[in-house]
């Protein structure tokens, strides 16, 4: 842990200068919050820095350098001090610098405690980390955007990668190398969600405070820390089942049985596996952030998660948010990041400024900050969304009506019958009856005169249970046939997880009666057991570090493939890529050739680990983000072709369709190309790089 720590160390300096920089800005956001806002500023900065490197980079008028990095950084800083100049409330706000010291203090050991979690598994592989790795190098790779898709030669990013850019800038700051951040960004994202969920658990019961007696700072701190937990940490009630015989292998077609018809035991505590409480309704996913965590993809709704909670924070006082352009902004970003973010706060904020003042509902104050906020989220995704072709091909009727199956009305489309799952109650009361059951007591006080924050809770509450619901009846519509809802249900419930846990926080901290407790001790107790058996199950237990270099187990597992990735990463130093045109083969970034496999396996791995385009990397993820498998399948072929054909003629007419500079030869190509004809590649090109049985060969 020696050598991570000064790693870490040196990470988090660039972290805190990005904060210090935004810092200026944060306080003009936060001018009300109860420490003008610390805790978003690193968010604040990561977000407003990352997108103008992306915008001049999408413009061209400035290629994605550290340079140009250190240019958003400055304008930052200048336009927040030209901010807190201009506004003469922030005149007598003093910083507290001991508060700010704690702070960063609090920051600082949550990162270095989750580096030295993910320490004790950090290899980037299986899941989507080959994929979130691929793209980060792309952008390192490249000097404008959209970056190029590493597994779709000739063709940029199709999907919502803002996040992958943050990492990217943070890293080029850093000058670490990605193999390093890809790790350090999980422990950040881990680290800035606590804190700033603390910060909210924090200014709630300072607005509290307003409205019933005096809170203590010990309840407040008691209650920022409940809040961090629960939104960073804790899980569902699905853990119950660690108290039973439990089930073993894949649950049937219907679901597990339910934990009733299971008996007590204590012997689950040893065999419960944590991932079952992310797919338990059939034919779903419904992950949260402590999951997330531990699995560890620095995938898009993970690298949302610090502008979520930005953006609730900003909600919070929706009353006096000076900046109705700023939040705008923020929609934009989430939409570029984990694209259903972006419509999910934008309508939270409609619902709440309609239910403030619904006695006037076209009240023309209120449609003026809805067309502010409109118009600043399209401005700002304005960029991306010129390059991104969306993938959903409209919205699905969940078991539609058998007259109308197979029709289109509008955006709405009514598949054939068998498209009809319905989540069965029991299991949506297992999954998030801890979080209703806070939210019922907060309902309960409606009949009493309640502080405002209480009704913005309570709208935070049921507008959760509507995205709860809304997959039983409506789902966007991708490419998965049986899973067909499994996506909608994932990011709609993710946002519902973060709300309901600040809910529930601030519900635990203020009802004070016995009866409330009886029943939430043992509630509380399941959700709050979780990262017991998911940190046990992935990190074994924390007993061996190994370090938070993510790609050792490469040089382990495949070390001839380890040094030509190092190779071909070499052959970029000293010549920076040129410019691309969108539609062409990215001058000055080689093409490769490997072999291509299913998605969340060791294929791909050249194309992910050094931002190299190839021909065809995971299909079915390509098949998603290009919206049909009709553009794969042909790539596919091609691919085969290549190793296989013993034509030579035929074998360079497709080398020189996709401007291919390098094919590889390794361990995985022997293996899948049974038929491959090696010798054709000492007469198209030469051999370039040999380590044991793996080869690159360069083509002419």
């Amino acid at each position: 842990m020696g050598a991570d720590f000064w790693i870490v160390l040196q990470w988090w300096a660039v972290l805190f200068l990005v904060g210090a920089i935004a810092f200026p800005l944060t306080k003009r956001l936060f001018a009300d919050w109860w420490d003008g806002g610390y805790f978003f500023a690193k968010a604040v900065g990561m977000a407003v820095v990352t997108y103008l490197v992306y915008l001049v980079g999408s413009l061209r008028l400035l290629p994605f350098t550290q340079m140009t990095v250190w240019v958003g950084l400055g304008v930052v800083f200048v336009v927040g001090l030209f901010l807190n100049r201009s506004y003469k409330a922030n005149k007598s706000h003093k910083t507290d610098m001991f508060l700010i010291l704690a702070e960063e203090v609090f920051f600082f050991i949550a990162l270095l405690f989750w580096s030295w979690v993910k320490g004790h598994e950090p290899s980037i592989r299986a899941l989507e980390k080959f994929m979130d790795f691929g793209f980060t190098k792309s952008v390192l790779n490249s000097l404008y955007f959209p970056a190029p898709d590493m597994w779709y030669a000739g063709g940029s990013i199709n999907y919502y990668y803002f996040g992958h850019v943050v990492l990217a800038v943070l890293t080029k700051l850093s000058g670490i190398d990605l193999a390093y951040t890809f790790n350090l960004m999980l422990a950040t994202i881990f680290a800035l969600t606590l804190t700033m969920s603390f910060s909210i658990g924090m200014e709630l019961m300072r607005m509290r405070e307003g409205s019933v007696r005096k809170i203590g700072k010990k309840m407040k701190i008691i209650a920022g820390f409940l809040t961090a937990f629960l939104v960073t940490l804790a899980g569902n009630l699905q853990t119950i089942y660690a108290f039973t015989r439990g089930y073993t292998g894949d649950p049937p077609a219907g679901g597990p049985p339910p934990f009733w018809q299971l008996g007590v035991s204590f012997g689950g505590l040893e065999k419960y596996w944590y991932a079952n409480a992310t797919r338990f309704i059939p034919f779903t996913i419904h992950e949260f952030p402590s999951y997330s965590f531990v699995v560890s993809d620095v995938h898009g709704h993970v690298m949302s998660l610090p502008f979520v909670l930005l953006a609730i924070a900003l909600l919070i006082h929706i009353g006096h948010i000076r900046d109705m352009i700023f939040y705008g902004f923020l929609v934009g970003v989430l939409l570029m990041t984990n694209a259903l973010d972006g419509p999910i706060y934008l309508g939270l904020f409609v619902v709440l400024l309609v239910v403030s003042d619904w006695t006037h509902l076209a009240n023309w104050n209120n449609l003026k900050k809805i067309g502010i906020v409109l118009t600043a989220a399209a401005l700002t995704s304005l960029p991306f969304l010129f390059h991104f072709k969306s993938f959903v091909s409209g919205i699905g009727v969940n078991c539609p009506p058998a007259p109308l199956a197979n029709m289109k009305i509008g955006p709405f489309l009514f598949e054939g019958v068998e498209k009809c799952q319905r989540s069965p109650f029991w299991m949506i009361l297992l999954l998030w009856g801890f979080f209703l059951y806070c939210g019922a007591w907060l309902v309960g006080r409606l009949d009493k005169k309640i502080p405002q924050i209480e009704k913005i809770l309570l709208i935070f509450f049921v507008f959760s249970i509507g995205l709860i619901i809304f997959p039983e009846f409506l789902y966007f519509k991708d490419i998965y046939p049986a899973h067909f809802r499994s996506n909608t249900m994932f990011k709609l419930g993710y946002d519902a997880f973060i709300l309901l846990s600040i809910v529930s926080g601030y519900t635990i901290v203020t009802v004070k009666k016995k009866a409330f407790f009886l029943f939430l001790l043992p509630l509380l107790f399941l959700v709050s057991i979780y990262p017991i058996f998911s940190v046990r199950s992935y990190f074994n237990s924390l007993k061996n570090y190994e370090g938070l270099h993510g790609l050792a187990w490469v040089a382990r597992e495949y070390p001839d493939d380890y040094a030509a990735i190092n190779w071909l990463n070499q052959q970029l130093q000293g010549s920076p890529p040129t410019p691309w045109a969108r539609g062409a083969i990215m001058p000055g970034l080689p093409v490769i050739i490997e072999a291509e496999g299913d998605s969340y396996t060791d294929y791909a791995r050249f194309s992910a680990f050094t931002g190299f385009p190839t021909i065809i990397g995971w299909p079915v993820h390509e098949w998603l983000w290009r919206g049909t498998y009709d553009v794969v399948a042909p790539r596919r072929e091609e691919v085969r072709l290549i190793y296989d054909s013993d034509d030579l003629s035929q074998t360079r007419q497709i080398l020189g369709k996709y401007q291919v500079r390098y094919v590889i030869i390794g361990q995985l190509e022997r293996r899948k190309y049974t038929k491959l004809v090696e010798e054709k590649f000492n007469v198209l090109g030469q051999l370039v790089f040999r380590s044991g049985q793996t080869m690159i060969y360069q083509m002419r």
